[in-house]
């Protein structure tokens, strides 16, 4: 292994231990010598690859949350198909997103605290509304879509699907509804698509 793998795998071990500890105590109630504890390095190591408590979430946010994957699907995966697009995004966000559950958590509990870390989290789902609002709009140009403000139309399949995240993960949604997570997606997806669809 060369000396920038062990470098990388120093850095991710610290991060993930960040984001478990915070998320399961508090920003304020885990010190940086249990972080590097847990991911087995010095508190020295620690420092000398972040600095700082705070730069390591933001960090964090910036390396493991989902931009770049969902740029990738927007590049390579759509078909001009409102429904089946839409359902493919969906589905890669909700992967995505899940992955960074412990994340989420912390920019909901401490991000007062934490305005970078804030900032950073806002950055992912402000450019995937861009990406949304490009791809809705250049399904209107070609027919493909009603008329209407691209960006409302974003938002609300960016709330749709955060809402369920957020209901399934925190909420005790599985309290709610016994739907399985796949066929609520499909449902909710068909519904929004039908709305937006000329043809509908």
């Amino acid at each position: 292994m060369n000396v920038e793998n062990k470098k990388m795998d120093t850095n991710e071990r610290i991060l993930h231990a960040a984001i478990e500890l915070i998320a399961e105590k508090s920003y304020k109630e885990v010190p940086t010598k249990e972080i590097a504890a847990k991911a087995s390095v010095s508190e020295m190591t620690l420092f000398r690859h972040f600095g700082s408590k705070k730069r390591m979430l933001v960090e964090a946010a910036d390396r493991f949350y989902y931009t770049v994957s969902m740029k990738k699907i927007f590049l390579e995966k759509i078909q001009w198909d409102l429904e089946s697009d839409l359902l493919i995004i969906a589905e890669t966000y909700h992967k995505l997103i899940r992955k960074n559950k412990n994340l989420i958590l912390i920019a909901i509990k401490e991000g007062n605290k934490i305005p970078d870390l804030l900032e950073q989290i806002n950055k992912h789902p402000r450019q995937l509304k861009d990406l949304l609002i490009e791809y809705f709009s250049q399904m209107q140009d070609c027919g493909a879509m009603i008329p209407g403000n691209v960006e409302e139309y974003a938002m609300a399949f960016l709330y749709m699907n955060y809402g369920e995240f957020l209901s399934r993960s925190f909420v005790a949604g599985n309290m709610i509804t016994s739907i399985p997570d796949s066929n609520f997606r499909k449902a909710s997806v068909k519904l929004f698509a039908r709305g937006l669809s000329v043809n509908s």
